[in-house]
Parts: structure tokens; sequence; C-alpha cells
């Protein structure tokens, strides 16, 4: 085991084991590292907010997008925004906020259901999503960046927080309650009143970059250089 994935199984030992070690996994797993770009993930800045005023909410993910475009490195680059479809029309709502705040230049990813705006979280996508974090750390793919941020938290708050989120993120296996039910396996670290708010936003942000890189529907929205597994795209 390389020096980044024996710190990263030493950090967090809950995330990187466990998923259960199953034939099905295991597969799934190497499908994930094959299609994994090959390029490190930085982490810029979170956010978190627990109020029942949507206005604040939207405040908020107006006011995290517009001080990443402060930063000259990334004041004309593209956004992909990637909400969660599950509850209501709230995609719908977030992106209304951020067009009627003036940002430019960003596309939101259609995996909602019947191809809708946000990005529906499945069991299945959970799964994918969960796996795909545990390889990003494991290889030491993914780090915070210099410059990261967080308009609400603070950035010491936010380190702190992400490090709990992750090492309380595990898989919850309910045993079947019928003679012909199925196992049930829930992906979550909302265990004992905690919180995995910037858990999930971490692996919504890869299996998202994975999906808008890869799906040909989102090409007219890419660069032209992009890196890609078999090389360079055009």
């Amino acid at each position: 085991m390389n020096c980044p994935a024996q710190h990263a199984v030493e950090r967090l030992p809950r995330l990187l084991n466990g998923v259960p070690s199953t034939p099905g996994s295991e597969r799934l797993a190497k499908k994930q590292r094959a299609q994994l770009v090959p390029a490190h993930v930085q982490v810029l800045g979170v956010e978190a907010l627990h109020t029942k005023d949507v206005r604040q909410t939207h405040y908020l993910l107006v006011k995290h997008l517009a001080t990443i475009r402060e930063m000259y490195v990334f004041k004309h680059c593209r956004i992909v925004l990637i909400f969660e479809s599950n509850l209501a029309f709230e995609s719908q709502h977030l992106l209304h906020a951020v067009e009627a705040a003036g940002i430019k230049n960003w596309v939101s990813l259609s995996e909602g259901q019947q191809g809708s705006l946000g990005w529906l979280t499945t069991n299945d996508r959970k799964q994918q999503m969960c796996l795909l974090l545990r390889e990003a750390m494991t290889v030491g793919k993914i780090a915070l960046a210099r410059e990261f941020f967080s308009n609400e938290l603070g950035t010491a708050a936010a380190k702190t927080r992400i490090k709990d989120e992750l090492s309380s993120y595990c898989v919850v296996t309910e045993a079947p309650k019928t003679t012909f039910g199925k196992v049930r396996q829930t992906y979550t670290g909302k265990l004992y009143g905690k919180q995995d708010d910037l858990c999930i936003a971490m692996q919504l942000s890869l299996i998202g970059c994975q999906k808008f890189f890869q799906d040909s529907k989102y090409r007219n929205f890419r660069a032209p250089d992009y890196l890609t597994p078999n090389g360079l795209a055009f």
C-alpha cells in the first residue's frame, strides 16, 4: 500500500472499509477505477447551513459562487452545477437564484427523474459515489486547494467538519424483514445525530464531473482540449 493510501485508511477507516467486499461491489470498484479521470481533484470550498428560510440558502449559494469568481484563475471558468433533485423542486429554485444573481457561464446537469435538471441520488448512485470518493482518497487523487474557503463555517471549522463527516460515513446493512426480502444497504453519515452534507457534496462533485466529461450530451459545454483516459479530446 502506498503512503497516500495508507494515510487515507488511517484517517478515514469507516469510509474506506465501509463497502462490503462482495463480488458485485468488487467488479463495480474495478469499473470505477478504470473510468476515473486521471487528474487530481481539488476541493476549493464548502458551505453548510441549517435553516428553514430557503432565501438564506440561495444567498449563501450565490455568495459562494461569487467568491470563486473573485479568484483570478476562476474568473471566466465554466461552473458545473450538480444539485440533488430528490426534494420537490429545490434544484430548480437554486438555479433560478443563480440566474437572478446575474452569474454567467454555468451549466447544470440534467440527471434527475426523466431527464429533469439536477441529480437523482438513487441507492445505486450512492454506492458509485461512495466508491469514487474512496478510490480518490486511497490513491491520493483528492485534496483541499490552497485557496480553500468557507464563507459560513470559516476555513478551520470547515476542515474539521469535513474530517468528522468523512470519518463517520458508513454503510448500514439491514437484514431482510421477511422470508423472501432482500438485504438493504444504506449509505449515510447521519448516525447518532451527525451530518453528512459535506461528504455527500464531495461525492456528488466527483460523480458529476465524471458524468460531465464522459457523457456526449454535455460535449458542447466542455472545453475542446480536456483530457480523457484515451488522450486529448477535440
